[in-house]
């Protein structure tokens, strides 16, 4: 089996997640990619953010373990790590293993694309379809809401 390695980041601002329509598979997603070669998966994360919204942003990381020697760097853990099975028709079947993250912009004035949407605990828990550029209407993916959930109730009470 094909894997590749991914990053992806539950962008909280104001108690909402970002997400948008992904193309590819057809579903609402937050902003995540690929991990190019000598990138870490937080670098991954940031640069996937930068890239796909046009936007600066920190890690969440509540982890305790913090290291002070000039041969040992730490980098924040995942909330979680999935393994995700995609099915590409240029690459075939293969998987995705994705270090999921929480994060919130550096800085709180910024202009999102119309292409990102807002969703808010209240939406993700009651399974509300938005409207997709096809004018079609689907509620998140079952990870997508359980993560933004989470991300939305870890992050509430930071100030950004």
């Amino acid at each position: 089996m094909i894997r590749h390695f991914t990053s992806t980041v539950f962008v909280v601002f104001q108690n909402n997640i970002a997400l948008h329509w992904h193309e590819k598979v057809n579903m609402w997603l937050p902003p995540g990619g690929h991990i190019d070669i000598n990138e870490d998966p937080i670098q991954a994360a940031t640069r996937e953010c930068k890239e796909e919204m046009g936007i600066d942003i920190s890690i969440f990381s509540n982890s305790k373990y913090k290291f002070n020697d000039k041969n040992l760097n730490n980098i924040y853990p995942p909330e979680t790590i999935l393994v995700e099975n995609v099915d590409d028709p240029k690459i075939g079947s293969h998987q995705h293993i994705d270090f999921i993250y929480f994060g919130y912009p550096v800085e709180s004035n910024f202009t999102l694309s119309d292409e990102w949407i807002w969703v808010d605990h209240q939406q993700l828990s009651d399974d509300v379809k938005f409207k997709n550029p096809y004018s079609k209407y689907f509620a998140p993916p079952n990870d997508v809401k359980v993560l933004g959930l989470e991300a939305i109730v870890k992050l509430k009470n930071l100030n950004f």
